[in-house]
């Protein structure tokens, strides 16, 4: 059963998710504007609803990628399940990261050789610093700026304009994104450069991880993650 793409328009369900996601946002804008004092102390905060909306994000969207590591067994060949996998685990980690590793829920110190090297003395990676270095902005800040470009900019071109760029992105199971997605991307960053605190990184790192689960879900390419499409 061959798929329709239609890469300039989304379905009512993805118009309503994004449109959700960008409340969100919205909101975290407004209350930056109208109420710092909230939006610092409460909506932004370590722990805080932004922050625990992100990881429940990067879980469901490792869910999704082991879920179809198992379903799509029968159709598509052991490295494409193989990635689909390692999408999940990258996912796992950011979920991880992001609660870093469950410390405040369950309570445990962080060893002093980790807290001394932590900006928030916390049990995580990106929040290290290595000889000067903080690992947040230079791999977690600029290297996925990078990516984040790269992936929703010049992938989904390279994919349409390209034969061997399409074989190899279906082949490793890289969801190519619809320029809709690009668009939102593009929108996300104009809105959280509307907040005036570093902690616009928060409501960023929300809308991004939720545009890029969206995207997963239903990327230009899906035809590759149906059960239905058997000609691959």
């Amino acid at each position: 059963m061959k798929f329709r793409n239609h890469p300039q328009a989304l379905i009512l369900n993805e118009i309503i998710a994004l449109g959700i996601v960008f409340a969100f946002v919205i909101v975290g804008v407004i209350l930056s504007r109208v109420n710092p004092d909230y939006y610092l102390g409460v909506y932004a905060i370590e722990d805080g609803l932004i922050e625990w909306l992100t990881a429940i994000g990067l879980l469901f969207g490792a869910g999704i990628c082991f879920y179809r590591s198992i379903i799509l067994k029968p159709f598509r060949p052991k490295l494409f399940r193989i990635c689909s996998i390692i999408l999940g685990l990258i996912l796992v980690f950011g979920f991880l990261e992001e609660i870093s590793y469950g410390q405040r829920i369950f309570g445990y110190s962080t060893p002093d050789s980790i807290a001394q090297h932590n900006t928030q003395g916390e049990f995580n990676i990106h929040n290290l610093e290595i000889g000067g270095v903080r690992i947040n902005k230079a791999i977690f800040g600029l290297g996925l700026t990078i990516i984040v470009i790269f992936y929703f900019i010049v992938m989904p071109f390279l994919y349409r304009r390209f034969e061997k760029v399409k074989t190899w992105c279906d082949s490793l199971a890289i969801p190519v994104p619809k320029w809709a997605y690009t668009v939102a991307y593009l929108l996300l960053f104009l809105l959280t450069e509307l907040i005036p605190f570093p902690e616009k990184g928060e409501v960023l790192e929300f809308g991004g991880v939720w545009i890029f689960i969206l995207m997963m879900i239903r990327p230009y390419n899906r035809e590759i993650f149906s059960r239905r499409s058997l000609s691959y």
